[in-house]
């Protein structure tokens, strides 16, 4: 599947109302789907303005200056009780929070935006992206195993447990227009 193409940005403060609307829709569809208690515990709205005032929260839409349809946010530094002293020594970018909005879901844009942000994670210098799932979202993990996550293990007691990282080179195939305000 082709996805189409997306217009990437970075995210601002006035898209808290949004994102926090996609997390609760997304929270809703993988209960009543998948039956997972994903992101049914209230978002951590600070870590989310801050991520956003750091330039790290990017929205896609499907035309230049449209409404977005997902995000993704890719963060300098991962958690220190998931993440080892010498994995978190090694520089990385963490990917969280990789929405798609329910009515634009299955046509290739959250697939294309993960691509896109190991790729602008590349050119930023670093080498790998890591990335947690929900240990209990059989889904989600059987996904991160058809695109060929590498996974490093589970850390017991956290729900969002299961760790995985890949290895990043910077690509120019990807159908993404970046906006001006996206830096490197």
């Amino acid at each position: 599947m082709n996805p189409p193409t997306l217009h990437v940005r970075t995210a601002t403060v006035d898209d808290m109302d949004l994102l926090l609307r996609w997390r609760e829709e997304a929270a809703d569809w993988l209960q009543t789907e998948h039956g997972t208690d994903q992101w049914n515990r209230p978002a951590d709205r600070q870590r989310m303005v801050d991520w956003i005032h750091e330039g790290s929260t990017f929205m896609a839409a499907l035309q230049p200056d449209g409404e977005p349809v997902a995000t993704v946010t890719s963060t300098p530094h991962g958690s220190p009780v998931l993440w080892t002293e010498e994995e978190l020594r090694t520089p990385a970018r963490y990917l969280h929070k990789l929405v798609v909005q329910r009515s634009h879901a299955g046509r290739g844009i959250g697939t294309c935006l993960g691509r896109w942000a190991a790729s602008h994670a590349a050119r930023t210098g670093v080498t790998i992206v890591r990335y947690t799932a929900w240990a209990t979202n059989a889904k989600l993990l059987d996904y991160y195993d058809r695109i060929r996550g590498r996974y490093v293990r589970t850390v017991p007691g956290f729900h969002n447990g299961a760790l995985f990282e890949n290895p990043v080179v910077p690509r120019d195939d990807l159908p993404v227009v970046e906006a001006a305000d996206v830096l490197v």
